[in-house]
């Protein structure tokens, strides 16, 4: 082969490589350009809000009083699917399977994402892994109620009573026992987290719903209960129960008379940064893209900015709590590790 020849067949070769490389360049653009265009048009069709828990608890009305807000700011509807089952854990491994387009989103409690697979090694999703945490929406605290009758009147009592002495030799150790609404519940952890960290020397009563373990406190079947302040503040008011402490870090505007279980460190030091709240979450599909994660997070702060959205959500016993993407799944992953102790300590099982 001539000079000539060879110079003519390299030439071709750089060209066909060359119009490769402009073919794959296209592609490759185009291909940028729809994922592009695709976000700049979000969304362009309904979303599902899924809950996994029943219409009617806390976080069926957090997903109900957020999706109206968050449709006008997205100017698409926002739809509510209660997925019912196994606490949750059903709608949450769907919503993890879910394509990470958007439009799929789900309201979660902590209770469903944090403390069952805490409690259950074998929950079918994993918390961290499987979801992009989008914005905390709400905070629930809760609230140690008693029955009329007992005589301690605030938590402090209690915790006096731990071991009173009866002479030099001999001492008396006071036990009670407290109801939640059932194993694993918020009531429930945050009695064995208490107990873990005061030595109060309670018993915990399982029922199978927090109206159930109401009953029996204000009818004197059991003295003491810990409840959402949304579940017991009526009865408190009416003076059916009285409100021994609440279990956020500040005071209650509607109960500002009732010291936080982190006031009394005096008499346990532990107890000192005291704070168990139930939560619920907006999160996605892992694999949801950062700007569609920043299109929702935005468009969530902007429907809880609405001024009356927080009146609405204090008739459920909850405030606004906005926390969006990092600060959220550090939030969740300190919680999961606390939870695993707590729970380990107390050697307990799901049921």
């Amino acid at each position: 082969m001539n000079a000539i020849s060879r110079m003519r067949k390299r030439s071709s070769t750089y060209s066909w490589m060359s119009a490769c490389t402009v073919l794959l360049i296209a592609v490759l653009g185009q291909g940028v350009m729809g994922i592009a265009s695709a976000q700049e048009s979000f969304p362009s069709r309904p979303i599902r809000l899924i809950v996994g828990l029943a219409p009617g608890g806390m976080a069926d009305q957090a997903a109900r009083l957020l999706a109206p807000g968050l449709s006008r700011v997205l100017g698409q509807p926002v739809l509510v699917e209660n997925r019912v089952g196994a606490n949750g854990s059903i709608a949450a491994r769907q919503v993890a399977d879910a394509p990470a387009d958007g439009y799929t989103l789900m309201v979660v409690l902590d209770g469903s994402l944090i403390v069952g697979p805490a409690m259950n090694p074998v929950t079918p999703f994993d918390p961290v892994k499987d979801f992009r945490p989008l914005f905390k929406l709400i905070e629930a605290p809760l609230t140690i109620v008693a029955h009329p009758g007992l005589t301690a009147t605030t938590l402090a009592d209690l915790l006096r009573e731990r071991t009173g002495a009866k002479n030099a030799t001999t001492t008396i150790t006071t036990s009670y026992h407290y109801g939640s609404a059932g194993i694993g519940s918020s009531g429930h952890l945050a009695g064995e987290y208490l107990k873990q960290l005061s030595g109060l020397p309670w018993q915990h009563v399982a029922y199978k719903g927090a109206a159930d373990a109401m009953r029996d406190t204000l009818s004197g079947q059991i003295p003491l209960m810990i409840a959402s302040v949304g579940t017991s503040l009526a009865h408190v008011r009416a003076g059916k129960l009285k409100s021994l402490a609440v279990t956020s870090p500040q005071r209650l505007s509607s109960m500002p008379e009732v010291p936080t279980v982190a006031e009394l460190a005096s008499l346990a030091p532990p107890l000192k940064d005291f704070n168990v709240q139930a939560w619920a979450a907006l999160v996605a599909p892992a694999a949801l893209p950062q700007a569609l994660s920043q299109i929702l997070q935005d468009a969530t702060a902007k429907a809880l900015a609405e001024p009356q959205l927080a009146e609405r959500f204090a008739a459920i016993g909850a405030v606004l709590a906005p926390m969006a993407g990092a600060a959220l799944a550090r939030q969740i992953e300190t919680e999961l590790v606390q939870w695993r102790q707590v729970i380990s300590r107390a050697q307990l099982r799901s049921e």
